[in-house]
C-alpha cells in the first residue's frame, strides 16, 4: 500500500504538483522498509492534497520574460538536497527536487553543486527550445540565494579549496564564460525553489 501511495505522489510531484516534490522524494527513500511514521507522513500529504485540490498551475505567458530558473540547496549532514524551478515567459515548465550523490563539506559547496545540477537541466531545456524553433539570444538568468556559489562560478581562484568538485566547477564556469547562463543573487525570502529542498512553514 505504501509503495502504491508514494508512486502516486511521485507522479503528481513530477507532473502537476511541485509543492509536494520534496515530501514525495523524502517518502520514496524508504520504500523498502517504511515505518509507521512514514505511513502517517504519506497520509498527511494526501490530506494536504485533498485540502488544496483547487490549486492549479496557471499559464499566462509574458513574452517580455525569457527562460528563468531558481536554484536552492539545503545543506545536510550527509547528502544535501537541491531543487530548481524553470520558467519560460513566466510560466513554470519544469522543476526537480534531487538528493545530491556526494557529501558536501559546506553549505556553499552544496549550493554550488545544486547550481551545477540546475545548469545541466538548463542546457537541456535551452537545446530543446532551439530545436522547437525558439530564439534564445541572451544568457538565461539563474537566481540563487548563495553569494558564495555565485562567486565560485566566476572566480577560478576559489577552486583551490574545492578541488574535489573540480569537474562540476569547470562545467558551471564554462557555461558562465560562454554566456549560456548568468547567476544572480536574490534573498532567501524570495527563493521560489526553497519549497523543493526542505519542509517549509504553512505560510
Amino acid at each position: 500500500m505504501y509503495m502504491s501511495v508514494v508512486g502516486g505522489l511521485l507522479w503528481l510531484a513530477n507532473m502537476t504538483r511541485p509543492d509536494i516534490a520534496f515530501a514525495a522524494s523524502q517518502l520514496a527513500r524508504v520504500l523498502g522498509n517504511p515505518g509507521r511514521h512514514h505511513v502517517r507522513s504519506a497520509a498527511r500529504v494526501l490530506i494536504y492534497l485533498r485540502g488544496t485540490k483547487e490549486r492549479t498551475l496557471t499559464y499566462e505567458p509574458n513574452t517580455d520574460m525569457g527562460l528563468d530558473s531558481y536554484v536552492d540547496s539545503d545543506w545536510a549532514v550527509k547528502f544535501s538536497c537541491s531543487g530548481s524551478m524553470f520558467f519560460l515567459h513566466g510560466c513554470l515548465i519544469h522543476w526537480f527536487s534531487k538528493l545530491q550523490r556526494s557529501v558536501s563539506l559546506s553549505s556553499a559547496e552544496a549550493e554550488f553543486f545544486g547550481a551545477m545540477l540546475c545548469a545541466r537541466e538548463l542546457v537541456f531545456i535551452r537545446d530543446l527550445l532551439v530545436d522547437l524553433g525558439f530564439t534564445l539570444s541572451a544568457p538565461s538568468p539563474v537566481f540563487s540565494d548563495s553569494k558564495s556559489a555565485i562567486d565560485m562560478s566566476y572566480d577560478p581562484v576559489a577552486f583551490k579549496k574545492t578541488k574535489h568538485i573540480l569537474r562540476a566547477a569547470n562545467f558551471l564556469r564554462d557555461l558562465v564564460e560562454r554566456a549560456v547562463l548568468v547567476l544572480y543573487h536574490i534573498s532567501g525570502a524570495s527563493m521560489l525553489a526553497d519549497i523543493l529542498t526542505k519542509a517549509v512553514s504553512r505560510q
